[in-house]
């Protein structure tokens, strides 16, 4: 797929119920991928983001539809008028990704995008007008996770998503400096959870895709609903999950980069296929074409 020699790559599908996984390259440490290893895979972390805010719902902790004021304070009086729900599907009205994120000059935390969304004084479309993807509304969710259920986000994915998954090598971190990849992130590290901080290998998130073809948490009806704007016109995003079509059935897909990381991910609970793509050092259509050429030949 045109990687370069030494490139830390992974790979993973299940298909048909059978999990197939492939690693090659060289860490800047010098240490050959393994299978174990955890790639840092960027916007992949919000359909976690989105199965824990279904999780809540379900239980009743959470109204998707009552303001983000009610579950969190510190914000502008604008928080009074967006929902939890409009924060998932990205038709909140929030600045879109890279508008927040243009004014970095730190590590990209949770403190600057609440800093910097505490000073905007007035959102830049009405909440429901839009779909605008926004990294800075699932900081929000995390935070909304985390003041609905009492525990932060990486101690409730892990709690209530992965251990009853049984899914091992996945989970979002904050020692970054264990993390192989982590000299390759450039000088500004990611440091937030929700939209990302989550680090996985290629087979634990392909394992996390199928549990989700399987339904086997029983949200499917909420993450995988499209969205709705106010005019009635929908948005083809559910919780965390982009939606497509494949061969004439539902394709749940996303991708996720920073520097030096980029992922991908494709599910289909028609055909029973899941494949996963995570890179070190490349660009991130070539992780896509890695993906498709996988999912062409698993289906």
């Amino acid at each position: 797929m045109g990687f370069a020699a030494g490139t830390p790559v992974a790979v993973a599908r299940i298909a048909g119920g059978s999990i197939e996984d492939y690693v090659r390259g060289v860490w800047p440490s010098g240490q050959p991928v393994a299978s174990t290893d955890r790639f840092y895979v960027a916007s992949l972390a919000k359909q976690i983001t989105g199965a824990a805010l279904a999780l809540l719902v379900r239980d009743g902790r959470i109204d998707p539809d009552r303001p983000v004021s009610n579950y969190m304070g510190r914000l502008p009086p604008w928080s009074a008028s967006i929902t939890p729900r409009q924060l998932a599907h990205h038709a909140s009205g929030l600045p879109p990704a890279g508008q927040l994120e243009a004014r970095l000059i730190g590590d990209w935390t949770e403190a600057f995008v609440l800093e910097v969304l505490g000073e905007l004084t007035e959102l830049p479309s009405p909440p429901g007008a839009a779909y605008s993807y926004s990294n800075a509304g699932y900081v929000l969710l995390a935070r909304i996770i985390a003041e609905a259920s009492g525990m932060p986000l990486a101690a409730f994915a892990a709690q209530r998503l992965f251990q009853p998954l049984g899914i091992d090598d996945i989970g979002f971190i904050t020692d970054f400096a264990s993390q192989l990849q982590t000299p390759l992130l450039g000088r500004r590290l990611p440091l937030t959870h929700g939209d990302g901080g989550l680090w996985s290998s290629a087979r634990a998130f392909a394992q996390w895709l199928d549990h989700q073809n399987r339904d086997t948490l029983g949200l499917a009806a909420l993450v995988e609903t499209a969205g709705r704007l106010i005019d009635g016109q929908r948005v083809d995003y559910g919780w965390g999950l982009g939606l497509r079509e494949y061969q004439g059935t539902p394709l749940l897909i996303h991708g996720g980069g920073w520097t030096g990381a980029a992922a991908k991910t494709v599910r289909s609970r028609a055909l029973g296929i899941a494949v996963i793509g995570l890179a070190a050092e490349s660009e991130a259509e070539r992780v896509n074409d890695l993906v498709t050429a996988v999912l062409t030949d698993a289906s």
